[in-house]
C-alpha cells in the first residue's frame, strides 16, 4: 500500500498526502527515545563548506615583453621578490632603438626646415612677391613633418625609451605593484620581440576555484560571500563555470582580496560559502531530524496526539544544521527517535 501511495505522491505532488497524524502516546515517546525541538528563523542559509584552491586570476597578471629584438644585459629581480610600480627591472641592448633614434633625430631636422620655409613663405606672401597657393604648400609640408616627427617619438616610447637618449639600452619597468612570479630570460640572452621576459603577479587580488556538487552549485549564485578558514580575508562568488569537471563538479570562481600574502597561489583552504539572504520562509533545523524517501525529505511536526509527517524542501546543509523551507515558523520537530518514527508510518502505510 505504502508503494502504491509514494507512487501516487509522484504522480499527484499537490496532494497534503502526509497531512494525517501518526498517534505517539508519552509512554511511546519515552520507550522509542523521541525528542523535539523547535525550529529557527534563518535570516541566512547556512553555509556550505568545501576545500578550495588558491589561483591568481589573470588579472592580477601583468607581462613584461622585449619591445624589439635585442640582448639581455641585465634582470635586477628573482621570483619572489617584490616590486614597484614603474621600477627598473630588465636592461635590454637593442639596435633597433639606435635606428629609432636616427629616424627621430631626422624627422626633428625635417619639420624644422618646414617650419622655417613656411614662415618664410607666410611674410613673401604677405608682400606679394609669391603666390599665396605657394605658401599653403610649404604650410602643408609643415604638418606633414609634425606627424613623422610625433610618430617617431611614440615609437622610440615604445621601446622604452626617451627621445634624445643616447645609447642603445632599453630599460623596461614593472606596469604594476606586486611580486615577481617567473623570470623567464637570463642576462647575455639573444631575444626577439615580443617575447615574454618577466611575469609580475599581485598577490593582493587572488581568487578562489570551489568545487560543488551540482546540487550545491544550484543553492549559490553572484555575489555571495566565501569565508576561508584561518584568514582574515573574504571572497565574493563571481561565476559558475557551466560545465562540469572530470570529478563531475561545478566550479565556482571568487573573487578574493587580501592586505597580506598569507594565502599563495596554489594552496589548498576551507572555505565556507554564506547564503544569500531569504525572506523568512527559510528555516533551520537539525540535520538528525529529516527522515528521506527516496530523494525526498520528511520532518516529523509535533501535535498534541503525535507526529505529523511533512514534506520539506532542503535548501542547504552545513554540518548538523540544515536550511529547510515548507514549515511553519512556530513548528516542533522530532530530532531524535526519527528512524522509529519513520517506521511506525511506513507500518501505517501497509
Amino acid at each position: 500500500m505504502l508503494k502504491y501511495f509514494l507512487f501516487a505522491l509522484a504522480t499527484f505532488p499537490a496532494l497534503n498526502w502526509a497531512a494525517e497524524t501518526l498517534p505517539v502516546s508519552p509512554e511511546q515517546r519515552t520507550a522509542l527515545g523521541i525528542e523535539s525541538a523547535p525550529v529557527t528563523a534563518a535570516t541566512n542559509s547556512l553555509g556550505l563548506e568545501a576545500i578550495a584552491k588558491v589561483v591568481l586570476p589573470p588579472a592580477s597578471v601583468r607581462v613584461v615583453a622585449a619591445p624589439a629584438d635585442g640582448l639581455i644585459t641585465a634582470l635586477l629581480y628573482q621570483a619572489g621578490e617584490p616590486v614597484e610600480r614603474g621600477q627598473k627591472l630588465v636592461s635590454l641592448s637593442s639596435p633597433e632603438l639606435v635606428d629609432a633614434q636616427r629616424q627621430y633625430v631626422q624627422a626633428n631636422l625635417k619639420h624644422r626646415l618646414a617650419s622655417d620655409t613656411a614662415s618664410r613663405d607666410q611674410r613673401l606672401a604677405a608682400q606679394g612677391l609669391i603666390a599665396q597657393n605657394t605658401w599653403l604648400l610649404t604650410k602643408n609640408e609643415v604638418d606633414l613633418t609634425r606627424a613623422d616627427l610625433e610618430a617617431a617619438e611614440k615609437n622610440i616610447r615604445l621601446l622604452g625609451s626617451k627621445p634624445g637618449n643616447e645609447g642603445a639600452e632599453i630599460h623596461l619597468t614593472s606596469p604594476i605593484d606586486g611580486w615577481i612570479l617567473e623570470t623567464l630570460v637570463e642576462p647575455g640572452q639573444q631575444v626577439e620581440a615580443p617575447a615574454a621576459l618577466v611575469k609580475i603577479g599581485d598577490l593582493h587580488r587572488l581568487g578562489l576555484e570551489i568545487p560543488l556538487t551540482p546540487a550545491q552549485a544550484s543553492a549559490v549564485q553572484a555575489g555571495q560571500t566565501v569565508e576561508v578558514e584561518g584568514s582574515t580575508a573574504n571572497a565574493t562568488i563571481r561565476a559558475l563555470q557551466p560545465i562540469l569537471d572530470m570529478a563531475q563538479n561545478v566550479i565556482a570562481r571568487a573573487d578574493l582580496k587580501q592586505t597580506d600574502t598569507r594565502l599563495h597561489p596554489g594552496q589548498s583552504v576551507k572555505v565556507k560559502l554564506q547564503g544569500a539572504a531569504e525572506t523568512g520562509s527559510t528555516l533551520n533545523i537539525p540535520s538528525s531530524g529529516l527522515a528521506w524517501v527516496g530523494d525526498k525529505a520528511y520532518v516529523f511536526v509535533e501535535t498534541e496526539t503525535g507526529y505529523t509527517p511533512t514534506p520539506v524542501t532542503s535548501v542547504n546543509q552545513s554540518g548538523t544544521q540544515t536550511s529547510v523551507s515548507g514549515l511553519a515558523a512556530n513548528s516542533r520537530i522530532a530530532i531524535k527517535g526519527v528512524a522509529a518514527l519513520k517506521a511506525k508510518w511506513q507500518e501505517a502505510g501497509e
